[in-house]
């Protein structure tokens, strides 16, 4: 047997005897399952922890008078039970098992355990790597207030009833990947200290993660919510990630990330995007009913934002995206990409959304306008037919009285489209005569300035006509005058 420190000594159990019907461990030194010690015996085990002191339960089945015994072994004069090194795995933990307020100084291992009903971890304390790999949770389970040094596994964990993770903290890394959560989850006011990775989990019940902060990345790829998802108020300082995830029961993310991506996101409900720095990315989504994207004008109070650029959320794609009605809102679509979008005939465009300029090369009045807005696609030859519609649409998103403007600069948009993709090429001449000269009817302006320069050629032409007609009749006078 492994020699250990007088004040932190070990209890390590060997298999125990398959007649007692349990697949615990029995002591080295005691010979026997401690579930079935004689008194002597029990007492001797007891009598020889201490706070700080390793564990070893792995395979045991647990009595609640059990546990209870070792908890009370080992709590120090702050009131909290504390161990040293905790393992726990494949062990069967009782009914109503309390271990609220235990500090587990070294590394705790539950991996494949098995909580019969629920249990508390209230207010625990884990400084070393913490792992719940595959364990499973009869009844409800709480880690309210727990406190995560190091690295925490729930991967692949099951949850049967409803978890609690109500404002605990993870210094570290937090993966709950594969995890199984069949009744509610609750993370409201939970910090992580680095990555909160979900991916792959599957959310039966309802999900909240109100006011939750996020150092770096909170990770939901493949993720499945079964009864909607409520995401925020949430910050994270890196990215957001709820690509190819499912929503069944409706979506809102009210957020502030450096990045959110959303691309293969199916929404079978409502979704509601309302974010603030980020970079938003929509493509290839599937959102059932209407969806709705704009950005917070202020920032979430109480939770730390990422630091430095814009408030305004630039969304980067829209590529394939089907949606029953999609409404943008107040965002930066200067570098978003719309071809492919599946109904375009259901956005709608309002409040103080931007698109990328280029110079209007045939605005003539400097006091005016000399740039127009266009796509992010615009460049894109290949793709005039689709362009052309494209911009049709959006001229009709755009239509409202305090964006006329813009659809005016995007049914220009449709007309340059039509002209570049023109094959016939009288047409094409008219087209380009119609855009040489006043912008296929859209700019006044040059229209008027071709008028002017009419009128002044006119002017002129008249002039010296009018000119020449006096300076012959004189000479022609002159001329009679001598023959006479």
């Amino acid at each position: 047997m492994t020699s250990h420190e007088p004040s932190s000594p070990a209890v390590f159990w060997p298999r125990c005897s398959a007649v007692h019907g349990c697949s615990g461990r029995a002591t080295g030194r005691l010979g026997g399952c401690a579930a079935h010690l004689r008194p002597r015996e029990f007492d001797e085990f007891v009598g020889a922890l201490r706070p700080g002191s390793d564990l070893d339960l792995r395979g045991v089945t647990v009595p609640l008078w059990l546990l209870d015994a070792v908890l009370d072994a080992v709590t120090g004069p702050d009131g909290r039970p504390h161990l040293g090194r905790a393992r726990f795995d494949g062990a069967v933990l009782p009914s109503d098992a309390v271990l609220r307020g235990v500090c587990v100084e070294g590394d705790s291992s539950f991996d494949g355990a098995c909580f019969l009903g629920g249990v508390s971890f209230y207010d625990a304390r884990f400084f070393g790597n913490a792992s719940f790999r595959g364990a499973r949770f009869g009844r409800n389970v709480s880690f309210h207030e727990a406190r995560f040094h190091r690295f925490a596994s729930f991967e692949e964990a099951v949850f049967t009833c409803d978890a609690l993770f109500g404002e605990a903290r993870w210094h570290a890394d937090a993966s709950f990947r594969t995890a199984v959560f069949m009744g509610a989850a609750c993370f409201d006011r939970a910090r992580f200290g680095r990555d909160a990775a979900m991916q792959g989990v599957c959310f039966g019940g309802p999900v909240s993660f109100k006011r939750v902060q996020v150092t770096r990345h909170a990770r939901f790829e493949r993720t499945r919510f079964r009864q909607g998802a409520w995401l925020g108020p949430l910050v994270a300082g890196g990215r957001i990630a709820l690509a190819d995830a499912t929503v069944h029961g409706g979506l809102r993310v009210h957020a502030a990330a450096r990045q959110v991506t959303a691309r293969g996101v199916i929404v079978h409900g409502e979704a509601g995007f309302r974010l603030r720095h980020a970079e938003l990315d929509l493509e290839d989504a599937v959102f059932e009913g209407p969806a709705t994207v704009r950005s917070l004008a202020h920032p979430i109070q109480g939770l730390v934002s990422p630091s430095g650029g814009r408030a305004a959320v630039r969304v980067t794609s829209v590529r394939r995206v089907d949606a029953a009605h999609l409404h943008l809102a107040d965002i930066d679509l200067s570098g978003c990409g719309f071809l492919g979008l599946r109904r375009p005939d259901a956005l709608a465009i309002t409040g103080d959304c931007s698109f990328a300029t280029v110079p209007d090369r045939r605005a003539l009045r400097p006091w005016g306008r000399t740039e127009r807005a266009v796509l992010a696609e615009d460049h894109h030859a290949g793709d005039a037919d689709r362009l052309r519609v494209l911009y049709l649409e959006l001229a009709r998103a755009t239509a409202g009285a305090d964006r006329g403007r813009l659809a005016q600069d995007f049914r220009y948009g449709a007309l340059e489209m039509r002209r570049r993709g023109e094959r016939d090429p009288l047409r094409r001449l008219v087209l380009y005569l119609l855009w040489i000269t006043c912008g296929y009817g859209l700019r006044a302006g040059r229209v008027v300035a071709w008028l002017a320069v009419i009128v002044a050629l006119a002017c002129c032409g008249g002039a010296v006509l009018h000119h020449g007609g006096r300076v012959g009749t004189a000479h022609t006078a002159h001329l009679t005058g001598r023959n006479t």
